[in-house]
């Protein structure tokens, strides 16, 4: 169940739809990272447009009871398949990470983020739908990271964040996250360009200034020791800003 925010929404803010997304992972030929499936959106999207992200979209009726357990594992599979061609069946989706849309954007989603591993002759039929999505990949976390670094790609902050937990050593204790963990969403803060230097910032939970900044908010946790406090829009991608 998506869980109350620690402030009172402001008025006409939207409510957070429901949301599924999964990091499929699959060893390589040769060294310990595994690769990453991840694809393009559509630069036509009304959310993120050609962003690159990986598998996900909304939690629907059909998926299951509204805010269930079940629903968003079955959300996540549904997509999965839908926007990568990757079958999940029977597949243990590991839930590991929850986001929350800032309450100043006019799209918002509640998502949970879930890992899935297959083997490494599997998952050969991997690829973007065309239509929503397009240009699917795999690459290891730190060469998706590398891509958008170079500005070759864009990547949302969420997306930025969990590849940066991936693409460091240790990095399969996440699989050993329990849910209540994972269950406390992140909730960024949208600054938008009230400073008045002509940029967009998301301000993170353990960002000094977040708790004086409007808007919902929720307490930081630990699974955000070692990222980025903030992140800057810097023409068409976003940046760490510290």
């Amino acid at each position: 169940m998506a869980p109350s925010t620690t402030e009172k929404p402001p008025s006409g803010t939207a409510a957070p739809r429901l949301a599924a997304t999964v990091v499929v992972l699959r060893p390589r030929q040769t060294g310990p990272e595994p690769e990453i499936f991840m694809v393009r959106r559509s630069a036509r999207s009304a959310f993120m447009p050609d962003a690159l992200v990986f598998p996900g979209g909304k939690v629907d009726p059909a998926d299951g009871a509204a805010e269930s357990d079940a629903a968003f594992v079955a959300g996540a599979r549904r997509e999965c398949l839908e926007e990568a061609g990757i079958a999940l069946d029977g597949r243990r989706l590991h839930w590991f990470d929850t986001w929350i849309t800032p309450s100043a954007e006019p799209r918002r989603f509640y998502a949970r983020f879930f890992l899935a591993q297959v083997g490494i002759d599997e998952a050969k039929e991997a690829a973007a739908d065309g239509h929503e999505t397009h240009a699917g990949r795999w690459a290891t976390a730190a060469e998706h990271l590398g891509a958008w670094r170079s500005g070759a790609v864009d990547l949302p902050p969420p997306t930025a964040c969990t590849l940066m937990r991936l693409a460091v050593p240790g990095w399969t204790e996440i699989l050993g996250w329990a849910e209540a963990i994972a269950k406390p969403p992140i909730l960024p803060k949208w600054l938008g360009d009230a400073r008045g230097e002509g940029r967009m910032e998301v301000v993170m939970p353990h960002d000094p200034e977040y708790a004086e900044l409007p808007g919902e908010g929720m307490p930081a946790g630990p699974r955000l020791g070692g990222l980025p406090r903030r992140f800057v829009r810097e023409g068409s991608t976003w940046r760490p800003c510290e």
